[in-house]
């Protein structure tokens, strides 16, 4: 056996020391890199996700115009209606009478038996009132 110098030992060791260090930067090094990637891919994802919900955000703001606008026509309608049942001669009271039964929750056929209504003018006076119920 041959005996090495204590030097030697230590030069052994601090070559396994830097060995093994060197191994586990590498190791650390890929799982950087598989960090980095998986954030640009979560990165990715969040900006299809936010471009995503800009697109509803603008779809709900036009839905809602659209209904605004669906409601003042509805307004529209129901005063032109109402202006019309009052100003009609003989017509009037069998208006004012179908637009108190449809707010009490009155069918439309009902309101045509009882008011002499047409199918259309009981159908669009429980349109307009139904949702007017009155205690």
């Amino acid at each position: 056996m041959t005996s090495l110098e204590p030097g030697t030992y230590l030069s052994l060791l601090l070559l396994i020391v830097c060995v093994v260090l060197a191994v586990f930067v590498a190791m650390l090094f890929a799982r950087l890199d598989r960090q980095a990637r998986r954030i640009g891919a979560l990165e990715q994802s969040q900006k299809r996700v936010a471009e995503y919900m800009r697109g509803v955000s603008a779809g709900a703001v036009g839905q809602g115009q659209h209904v605004a606008r669906l409601e003042q026509d509805l307004a529209r309608v129901r005063d032109r209606m109402e202006r019309v049942a009052s100003s009609e001669g003989g017509g009037s009271t069998a208006f004012n009478h179908a637009i108190r039964m449809a707010q009490r929750g009155a069918t439309a056929e009902e309101l045509m038996e009882a008011c002499g209504l047409s199918q259309m003018e009981a159908d669009l006076v429980v349109l307009l009132h139904r949702d007017q119920q009155v205690q």
